[in-house]
């Protein structure tokens, strides 16, 4: 079993939720009928939400080809068929030109770059003066050690940082931080939960081994946050403007 096939009829594959999504975007003034870009939209809950709460066209892409005909089914279910367009795209290339979008949204994109990297390919599609939202994992303590460090830093291209670290690249690749909110711990542990019950459900009906490597991580990773990552790491929603 690979990512795609245990997280395809959850609605996200990283912690996050409406909520959380809805409480960043109230820093971005977004108008019906502009263009958004939703990074690695997995089953497109997030996409099909925006579109209709928003009126956006959302371009809503995808490195996993399997995840578009669920978002497009979402999205017709919906109401928002005519307003999600769901394309196969990775997030180190992302879709079409310069200043394509008005936003880039970009939950758990960056992970597989590094958040310097993803900053510095993604700025160009933005418009002038337009917004990247982007979400990324860091540790409250620069010296955290290895048990704090690793169930996250496996799945990341960059070790985690601080905080602080993180807004000076902000600032190094042209963007301007103009809001930022945290993940609830409560939202981390639906994400975990709703996990471990998908994972048994799975074990249980025959469709997996329980000793499939992939629900192991999964369980893993929800056992570290509960016992040890809970108050030692962040996941922090940037809401940046693009300033030159």
């Amino acid at each position: 079993m690979d990512r795609f096939e245990f997280f395809a009829r959850l609605p996200r594959n990283e912690p996050g939720g409406v909520a959380f999504t809805n409480a960043y975007l109230t820093a971005v003034p977004l108008k019906p009928a502009e263009r958004v870009l939703d990074l690695e939209c997995g089953s497109g809950d997030r996409a099909v939400w925006l579109a209709r709460s928003r009126g956006c066209r959302i371009v809503a892409a995808d490195a996993d080809a399997r995840y578009l005909p669920i978002v497009r089914q979402r999205a017709v279910e919906g109401g928002s068929g005519h307003l999600v367009l769901p394309i196969c795209a990775e997030p180190r290339n992302p879709p079409m030109g310069d200043g394509a979008f008005r936003a880039v949204l970009a939950e758990g994109a960056a992970l597989a770059l590094g958040l310097k990297t993803a900053l510095t390919l993604w700025r160009r599609i933005i418009q002038p003066e337009g917004h990247l939202c982007v979400t990324y994992p860091g540790v409250v303590n620069k010296d955290a050690p290895p048990e704090v460090r690793a169930p996250l830093e496996r799945r990341m291209a960059d070790p985690l940082g601080t905080l602080a670290d993180y807004h000076a690249l902000v600032r190094a690749t042209g963007f301007e931080l103009v809001h930022q909110v945290a993940l609830h711990a409560d939202l981390w542990d639906q994400f975990y939960a709703d996990c471990q019950r998908h994972a048994w459900a799975l074990v249980a009906s025959g469709a997996v081994r329980d000793d499939d490597p992939q629900v192991k991580s999964i369980l893993a990773e929800a056992q570290w946050f509960r016992a040890v990552g809970r108050s030692r790491v962040f996941l922090q929603a940037m809401v940046l403007r693009r300033v030159r």
